[in-house]
């Protein structure tokens, strides 16, 4: 019995090797298939470290942050230095150097908005009025939130109070040399005095109003008045806005009142 052991497991490890021998693509074929499917799959996985698509819903979210922060554009705010002033910077890739306010208080308008290099973060690009140009960090309602901290103020444009202070002196203007072509004389009031005479006696009578301030509320109105080619003749009034009270100033108004 001890003699056959040993040969009988010799001729199972005989027989074994002959059937692998006669089936080579048997110890391959596991391989063979798997190879296509790992390299297939190693490929898009690489593809989606890289980045290749983003999700519709995120690319979606993203165009209506850039369009929000776009509406910013143009828009003009007053620097104000505070325990925890706004913080700008002279590139939007090199966060380590900012750009130093050297005013209390100083105006800026939002001219662009910008990213990184990288494309992760958003910048305002700004011109303050000194002409210096420098970026403000726009994510996480950044603009909103040194708005309510009060280091960042909301004014009307540059232009926008010119602008209203020429309207409004027009309308002061106005209102003086109203009140002095309504100031009533013995006969009808001022206008009326120079319609009735260009329409008695001076046909080609042509006349003109000015106002200029003299003080606060305080406008002298004079009236220029020609017949042909020669010199007008001048009559000039005080007005008082404020008490809404006219004067004659020269011989010429104050003829007008005898």
């Amino acid at each position: 019995m001890n003699v056959r052991l040993p040969i009988l497991m010799a001729l199972i490890v005989s027989l074994n090797f002959s059937f692998l021998q006669t089936h080579p693509c048997l110890g391959q074929h596991f391989s063979k298939e798997s190879s296509p499917l790992l390299a297939k799959n190693e490929a898009g996985s690489q593809q989606d470290l890289k980045g290749g698509s983003i999700p519709p819903a995120i690319e979606e979210f993203e165009k209506e942050k850039l369009a929000k922060l776009k509406k910013n554009i143009g828009r003009r705010f007053m620097f104000v230095k505070t325990n925890n002033p706004a913080v700008f910077y002279d590139s939007p890739d090199a966060l380590e150097r900012k750009l130093r306010v050297k005013r209390e208080k100083e105006g800026f308008v939002i001219t662009e908005v910008v990213q990184n290099q990288s494309g992760t973060m958003n910048f305002y690009k700004v011109k303050f009025d000194p002409g210096e140009t420098g970026y403000l960090g726009a994510d996480g309602n950044h603009l909103e939130l040194k708005i309510k901290e009060g280091s960042l103020i909301s004014v009307s444009k540059k232009g926008s109070s010119r602008k209203k202070g020429v309207s409004q002196s027009k309308a002061l203007v106005s209102q003086a040399v109203g009140l002095v072509k309504n100031h009533p004389t013995p006969t009808g009031t001022v206008e009326k005095r120079m319609v009735d005479e260009k329409t008695r006696s001076f046909p080609n009578m042509k006349w003109k109003y000015e106002a200029k301030e003299v003080g606060k509320n305080r406008y002298r109105v004079t009236q220029y008045a020609r017949e042909g080619v020669g010199p007008p003749l001048t009559r000039t009034w005080t007005v008082d806005l404020s008490t809404s009270t006219v004067k004659p100033e020269n011989l010429a108004a104050k003829e007008m009142y005898q």
